[in-house]
């Protein structure tokens, strides 16, 4: 804990909403959890990386890779793509201490701290306003592009934050949700270049006798591109369940 804390006040950011609505905090809780869970979450970093690296293949030309929800990098094969491109693009809104010191190991890696939102700004301030991002669009040397573990994630803190801070009713709150799902989509679905999405598709709660409790829905009922590839990511082992219940996710693979 005094490590974490620690990392909160060394962690810095140039986005506002990052600190004040918890982004910080989460990326660093996440770590904590990804070091304890290294056996459960180590086989799905290794799946992404395998996918990342299948996408390079589907890029016509390898002038820059673009990859959202970069975060730890435990689940981009960063050697690889420095390698292969002219430039790495690792976007995220928090990065790490741990991040920034393996990305600076290439000359040709770039971190940036961005909100893939592009709405945040007006969710942090109350109000349930949601646009299609357009930020690298016109960017025509982006040939590859990975939204990596993300979809999913990005309603979470803001239907939260607007249902706990400005008692945003759970209607409109749920139609946030869907719409910064569908608005990441529609941006994906805009470049020219390759394009490859890597989300949770079905969520499962287990007892601790491995049966299955519950069931839920990460795109908040929008209907996700048809997966080409599946894997079990087991996030919550039961040692880490407060509640006594583990979780598995069935993550999925899209290109689109």
């Amino acid at each position: 804990m005094i490590f974490e804390f620690l990392q909160y006040l060394t962690t810095t950011t140039q986005i506002e909403q990052a600190k004040k609505m918890g982004y910080v905090k989460e990326a660093i809780a996440m770590s904590a959890r990804a070091e304890r869970c290294q056996q459960e979450w180590g086989s799905h970093y290794q799946q992404c990386q395998q996918v990342i690296l299948q996408a390079t293949k589907r890029a016509v030309m390898h002038r820059s890779v673009l990859i959202f929800g970069a975060g730890s990098l435990n689940d981009v094969p960063l050697d690889a793509l420095s390698n292969q491109f002219e430039k790495v693009l690792l976007v995220d809104l928090v990065f790490l201490k741990s991040a920034r010191e393996q990305a600076n190991k290439y000359s040709n890696v770039e971190l940036i701290e961005h909100d893939v939102t592009e709405s945040l700004e007006w969710i942090s301030e109350g109000q349930a306003m949601v646009q299609t991002p357009t930020a690298w669009l016109d960017d025509n040397e982006i040939d590859l592009v990975i939204s990596l573990n993300l979809i999913t994630q990005l309603p979470l803190i803001p239907v939260r934050w607007l249902l706990n801070d400005f008692n945003l009713s759970e209607d409109a709150a749920d139609i946030v949700g869907k719409q910064l799902i569908f608005a990441h989509v529609n941006y994906l679905k805009q470049f020219a270049g390759e394009v490859c999405l890597i989300a949770d598709r079905l969520d499962i709660e287990f007892d601790q006798q491995g049966h299955e409790m519950d069931r839920f829905d990460p795109w908040w009922d929008v209907e996700p591109p048809k997966a080409e590839m599946t894997w079990e990511w087991e996030v919550v082992p039961l040692r880490e369940a407060a509640s006594k219940q583990w979780q598995k996710n069935q993550v999925g693979v899209s290109f689109l």
